[in-house]
């Protein structure tokens, strides 16, 4: 396939930027782009936060409940 240097693919960018930062209207383009690569970004560190915090609840609730059985079976053998 094509075989080019890492660098030249580099510089590719560095001027593509440059080009769209040049005119009003790559101005527009560039912050749409930087706006799209943030919501690509915090869509799917939002879903990670979130399914994190459900597994921590459900957790924290078993780990209530067997607590609370604890408590009551040893008042029960009490008695």
């Amino acid at each position: 396939m094509i075989d080019l240097h890492p660098d030249l693919w580099a510089q590719g960018c560095a001027m593509c930027r440059a080009a769209l930062e040049s005119s009003p209207e790559g101005k527009a383009i560039a912050a749409g782009l930087a706006r799209g690569i943030l919501m690509m970004l915090v869509l799917p560190y939002g879903l990670m936060a979130t399914f994190g915090f459900i597994i921590y609840r459900a957790y924290r609730k078993k780990s209530k409940e067997r607590q609370e059985n604890s408590y009551s079976y040893q008042a029960e053998s009490g008695r």
